[in-house]
């Protein structure tokens, strides 16, 4: 009996993304390797040390796209870390997790260029779904933090400013997206663009997407934390 060739496309074969994390807790690092589905993960671990900042340069690839930071502020300056690892490579996407995070701690961690924080009680039963929405180009912060934030950076007047990819919007999407950044309501929107609430709907829908992110607060922390990074001239 003769058995049939199937052809298999590029699409039907999943490439595993590398995860990079830097472990303060031993039972950080276990719980990746056993939770992590090897499917869709491969894992490299390194243990944070007292010197690690002034070696990470040596150990940060920047083949690797997705890092994971595990922090305690008794023990290591995280933010150092942080910022060492994006300093390192630019385009990493890097989630945090800690017992718990402060409001101050969350902010810090979000301006710097966090796309995610993780609490320990999460890690069971979020880290791929979070690792994946990171891995997309989202963002995985508690709404309850991140809407904090948002209150925190509207309120301080600090400019926010469109991001790169202004230009694959419609001019219609331009000016939607610039009532994104003042925080305008769907309803504000609709009345201020003398469109029907519905449009405004659709519309905001459509610059979401093209954003890759799914809440307007994280649209506005995309743009916070572009502004940030670009140089001073």
């Amino acid at each position: 009996m003769g058995g049939t060739l199937q052809a298999v496309s590029d699409e039907d074969v999943t490439v595993a993304v590398p995860v990079c994390l830097f472990w303060l807790h031993p039972l950080v690092a276990s719980e990746f390797q056993r939770l992590l589905p090897q499917s869709q993960f491969t894992l490299e671990n390194i243990r944070i040390e007292p010197d690690l900042v002034n070696r990470i340069s040596a150990l940060v690839k920047r083949e690797v796209s997705l890092h994971v930071v595990d922090t305690d502020h008794r023990k290591i300056n995280t933010q150092a870390l942080v910022a060492g690892i994006l300093a390192c490579n630019p385009a990493a996407r890097l989630i945090v997790v800690a017992e718990q995070f402060t409001e101050s701690a969350a902010i810090g961690l979000l301006r710097l260029g966090c796309k995610g924080l993780l609490s320990y009680a999460e890690i069971p039963e979020r880290l791929a779904r979070a690792l994946n929405e990171v891995n997309r180009g989202g963002f995985w912060v508690p709404r309850a933090l991140l809407s904090r934030f948002v209150d925190s950076t509207v309120s301080s007047n600090t400019p926010l400013m469109p991001t790169g990819g202004t230009g694959k919007l419609t001019p219609r999407e331009r000016e939607i997206f610039e009532d994104l950044l003042e925080n305008l309501s769907n309803k504000d929107i609709a009345k201020k663009r003398q469109i029907s609430g519905r449009t405004a709907k659709f519309h905001v829908s459509n610059v979401l997407a093209k954003y890759g992110v799914k809440r307007r607060a994280d649209l506005l922390l995309l743009s916070l934390q572009e502004r940030e990074s670009r140089p001073v001239h």
